[in-house]
């Protein structure tokens, strides 16, 4: 598990980048490019527990002022006797609709897939997911952000055990959940 010192650590990385970076990221319209965030909820623990379906890693990329490609990573493992790999990647799109003072408000979706398996065991669960969510950004000033994401999520789910000869050794099912409710995401922009 991640620490609260080592999202610190980041965060203070980052701002140094960002710094560096900030005079020439910029283009002509006055608007930087890339933003660089980290789920913020599980260091300052404002809720007690996270959703499985968090990622801890995100990235944008704004192709103009009001659309932005985004992705996210979220990778655990876990090498105790219960060993245990997780992996889950998004990729998506968002488009502002509105701009109040330091507010952003946009609209986007995301294709997500994911794999989750435990070494010692042919089990292995499968997911691919589409969501639709709504964004809050709060810019602090012009290189660094909070926001809220919350969103749906409809996941194709698939179990399989290539460990057993029975033909039943796989399972596939759909899941729909409210996402993000309540994470916060830092942002650093440059």
């Amino acid at each position: 598990m991640i620490t609260r010192s080592f999202h610190l650590f980041i965060a203070f990385s980052l701002i140094i980048i960002t710094e560096s970076f900030a005079q020439q990221a910029g283009d002509s319209d006055g608007y930087l490019k890339h933003q660089i965030g980290f789920n913020a909820t599980e260091s300052i623990r404002l809720f007690e527990e996270e959703s499985d379906k968090t990622y801890k890693l995100y990235y944008r990329h704004k192709v103009n002022p009001t659309t932005a490609i985004r992705s996210g990573i979220n990778y655990r493992m876990d090498s105790s006797g219960n060993s245990m790999l997780e992996l889950d990647l998004k990729v998506g799109l968002d488009k502002e609709f509105k701009r109040s003072g330091n507010w952003r408000f946009y609209a986007g979706g995301d294709i997500s897939g994911g794999l989750e398996k435990v070494p010692s065991s042919a089990r292995r669960n499968y997911q691919l997911g589409l969501s639709p969510f709504i964004g809050f950004l709060y810019h602090i000033d012009e290189h660094f952000s909070i926001s809220t994401e919350p969103g749906l999520l409809v996941e194709l789910r698939r179990f399989k055990n290539t460990d057993t000869f029975n033909p039943d050794n796989s399972e596939t099912w759909v899941e729909m959940d409210l996402i993000n409710v309540g994470q916060l995401i830092i942002g650093i922009h440059f």
